[in-house]
């Protein structure tokens, strides 16, 4: 959404301030504002309006400002519960407590009805251990809270049975709409809004421990992606038709074929322009990938049109193998997790209908692909993905910290399993995956001094924010670059454990020296630096956009999508600016500064977006790369002392490299010259 014009051709700064509130009489302005949950990213994006323009923005800014709800106030976007007829207590009348020793959970009979009788339902119960009862499971994002219809629901728990009106989310209204039958036995469906009790914490935290066994036990999986419309139809009738080309060859690779997208009938600009389908927010939702992965069989609804699951997954690697050049077509695209995970041979439904290279990814790369789905919820971002890795998938055998527990804040969530990643791996690995988050990635994404750290989340924690592009090249996240940083040492296990929820990360390490100053990398003339140094820049800023790290919104493969559409004559303009730019410095200018040198020792590296002058390079036992940290002084003493002690801690900045020291000199060193140990404590 555009919010402020720039004056052109002016290089007279100016302060714009834009407010928008929710009683707003602009609409479109209001709407917006409401539908602002927390765990959102809110980003302003300065662009140019031309390829050949440049957009001056010193810097920009947003402020949030809301009322705190009271801790026992339920959501807004949470089902809510009206009482009707005798019933005493809606929400004690509506959900008694479930049976966890049992898995207990609690199904949908959804009564048949015609198409303008209201809905209505009944709430059964049912144990996952000893499930007689042949259920569906529906897949469905929640949608606008403010936009709302009411169901009625009948529930039987012991006594009279009570009659109340549930208020649901419009979406979930539709789909259970067109779900229900005419006539004939009630349909039996499993829905979290209704099965689950949302304003019960320790029921909602034993659900998600049994999410997995209640998708696998149903018959088949529902999927809803909404109403649909003209456009959603076109886009089914071409997945049907490419789907069909490729069910008949059985092949996934396009070389022997006659490349279904590119055939005219087919009409391929059209299809990637027009494709709607996958930018329904269902396909970013982070539960839905468990859902659908395990699931029996899946069908999916878009209105009153139907696809088989495993025809949008062949679609989706269809386009993948193609390679289009086109704006829009990052938006005919899954999020890439889809295909990490659906190409396991552990997926069900994928096992049965293809042939697939088996993956194996670990919980942290897991929660890397993780990164470009949506949470209403940020713990879920974590909660979601435990079951796709063998070492977290049994949550009954996980330790009590990283255990799905919504009584814990985000940050306690995001904290221990970070802790816990560190201990079990005795790796610092997972501090050079922080580069992927947002903020925090070796190229600026934000205005130069603005560091973005989720509130509350210390700086060494992984986090919810970010993109899994920015994941490659990565020094220390890479197992095959072989550096060896620290050596032989190890983490000090005493220094770590604790019994209970810590922001403060005590690590063992030495200090290499202070950053004295950042400049430019000179990439136009490599012949200034070594050859190791130049490919690791090559590596992690991806100068030429051959990977198209950096640019989120666009396939892997679609790195000439920005010129296909301009005239030459704007590329000159845009261009020239650059080459001026190179001119000078020999860098690439929207390039942040990264070629740092240290104080004492002359030393010369590559830095993170977020590194500044007077920062410290160390070597931390543990980490295959050294880091960037920053000091902070910390009181110690209480309130009325004369004196206080000054504790030194640490902002963690993030990975580096240092040519010299990325084999272990470092500690060869510190050998040599007895140098003792040092505890950084990371704040």
């Amino acid at each position: 959404m555009v919010f402020q014009y720039n004056v052109h051709a002016s290089d007279e700064y100016r302060h714009h301030e834009v407010t928008w509130e929710a009683d707003s009489n602009n609409n479109m302005t209001s709407a917006w504002v409401r539908l602002v949950r927390p765990g959102d990213t809110l980003r302003v994006t300065p662009k140019a309006q031309f390829a050949g323009w440049i957009n001056h923005v010193r810097e920009a800014e947003i402020e949030v400002h809301g009322i705190q709800k009271s801790p026992d106030t339920v959501p807004s976007y949470l089902p809510r519960l009206v009482e009707t007829g005798d019933a005493a207590g809606a929400s004690s009348s509506c959900y008694r407590p479930l049976n966890q020793s049992v898995g207990e959970i609690r199904l949908v009979l959804l009564q048949p009805g015609l198409s303008e009788e209201p809905l209505s339902c009944t709430l059964i119960h049912t144990s996952l251990y000893k499930c007689s009862v042949s259920y569906e499971a529906l897949s469905y994002c929640w949608g606008d809270p403010r936009n709302r219809e009411n169901i009625v629901v009948r529930v039987h728990n012991g006594g009279q049975p009570s009659e109340l009106t549930m208020s649901i989310t419009s979406n979930l209204y539709s789909a259970l709409r067109t779900l229900r039958t005419q006539t004939g036995p009630p349909r039996t469906i499993w829905i979290d809004a209704i099965s689950i009790n949302q304003a019960d914490l320790d029921e909602r935290s034993s659900q998600v421990r049994l999410m997995t066994m209640t998708f696998m036990n149903a018959s088949r999986v529902i999927v809803w992606l909404g109403e649909g419309n003209s456009v959603t139809k076109s886009a089914i009738q071409t997945i049907r038709a490419i789907n069909d080309r490729h069910f008949k060859t059985k092949a996934w690779e396009l070389a022997d074929l006659h490349h279904p997208l590119m055939e005219a009938e087919l009409g391929v600009d059209e299809f990637v322009d027009d494709l709607a389908l996958f930018e329904s927010p269902w396909f970013r939702r982070t539960w839905v990938v468990q859902e659908v992965f395990n699931a029996r069989g899946i069908v999916v609804h878009c209105g009153e049109d139907t696809l088989d699951w495993p025809a949008l997954l062949r679609v989706n690697k269809c386009i993948r193998l193609t390679d289009l050049k086109m704006n829009s077509s990052y938006k005919a695209q899954l999020p890439p997790i889809y295909q990490d995970i659906f190409d396991s041979l552990s997926s069900r439904v994928w096992r049965d209908s293809f042939t697939g290279s088996s993956t194996e990814l670990g919980i942290l790369e897991i929660l890397i692909k993780g990164l470009d789905l949506d949470a209403e919820d940020p713990r879920d971002k974590i909660f979601a993905m435990l079951q796709f890795d063998q070492e977290t998938a049994d949550l009954g055998s996980l330790p009590a910290e990283i255990v799905p527990d919504y009584r814990k804040a985000a940050p306690e969530v995001f904290g221990n399993f970070t802790r816990w990643w560190i201990m079990h791996h005795r790796s610092l690995r997972i501090l050079s995956a922080i580069q992927a988050l947002d903020g925090r990635s070796w190229l600026s994404t934000t205005f130069p001094g603005k560091r973005w750290v989720a509130p509350g989340f210390p700086s060494w924690s992984w986090s919810y924010r970010g993109h899994s592009n920015w994941a490659l090249g990565l020094l220390g996240l890479d197992h095959k670059r072989n550096y060896r940083a620290c050596g032989d040492t190890q983490l000090d296990m005493n220094l770590l454990t604790t019994s209970r929820y810590s922001p403060l990360l005590p690590l063992l390490g030495i200090r290499i020296d202070l950053i004295s100053s950042i400049g430019p990398y000179p990439y136009f003339k490599p012949w200034e630096h070594s050859e190791a140094i130049h490919r690791t820049y090559v590596g992690i800023f991806d100068p030429l956009n051959l990977t198209g790290k950096w640019v989120y919104q666009l396939g892997s493969k679609n790195h000439e999508t920005y010129t296909t559409n301009d005239s030459p004559d704007l590329w000159e303009s845009h261009f020239a600016v650059h080459d001026e730019y190179a001119a000078e410095t020999g860098a690439v200018g929207c390039h942040n500064h990264c070629l740092f040198r240290t104080q004492e020792k002359g030393l010369t590296g590559l830095c993170p977006a977020g590194a500044r002058v007077g920062d410290l390079v160390v070597i931390l036992y543990g980490g295959s790369v050294p880091y960037v940290v920053r000091e902070q002084k910390h009181d110690t003493g209480t309130e009325g002392e004369e004196t206080r002690e000054r504790e030194t801690r640490y902002e963690f900045v993030g990975e580096c490299f240092l040519e010299e020291y990325m084999g272990g000199r470092g500690i060869d060193e510190q050998k040599r010259q007895g140098l003792p140990n040092e505890v950084f404590t990371l704040v």
